[in-house]
């Protein structure tokens, strides 16, 4: 068993938060829920005494955990939380020009609307610059099925956009 360090477990927040921020933030869309999200994930963390054999381990390990507490932060609340122009202005799109913050934001509301099994892999794909083989390892499947889901999920979303 491992405990870790108060300088390891920030050392570790500092490594990780930004990316699990921007992970739980593509599912919950909304600031707070992704804090809380976060507080978990790390609250799990660091009371799970696990030893990873590798640095990549340990991230796979945390981008689950997000995963899943997003997965039962939605459940409980059982809604989808759509943008708003406030969120958009505060986290994204400052240097484009209103029109191209509209079709982003249109953009963000259909992958909000994908089926989860294809929301995530876009998340993991385009929001974090995962490759396909680290979403094959985090999300367990063949590295054919996530670029299935992402080819499946592009034409769901250009076929939205185009609506």
């Amino acid at each position: 068993m491992y405990i870790l360090t108060e300088e390891e477990f920030e050392e570790k927040y500092n490594l990780y938060s930004q990316e699990l921020m921007n992970i739980s933030y593509g599912y919950t869309r909304n600031r707070d829920d992704s804090l809380d999200v976060i507080q978990n994930v790390f609250y799990k963390f660091f009371n799970s005494h696990k030893s990873f054999s590798s640095q990549l381990d340990e991230k796979y390990w945390l981008i689950r955990i997000t995963i899943n507490e997003c997965k039962d932060l939605l459940r409980k609340k059982s809604r989808i939380t759509i943008l708003d122009e406030d969120t958009i202005n505060s986290v994204s799109f400052k240097n484009n020009t209103n029109e191209e913050n509209l079709r982003l934001y249109k953009l963000s509301e259909k992958v909000e609307n994908l089926p989860e099994k294809y929301r995530v892999v876009i998340i993991l794909y385009y929001y974090d610059s995962l490759p396909v083989k680290e979403i094959e390892k985090i999300l367990k499947l063949s590295e054919s099925a996530v670029k299935k889901r992402l080819e499946r999920a592009r034409i769901m979303l250009k076929k939205e956009m185009e609506e």
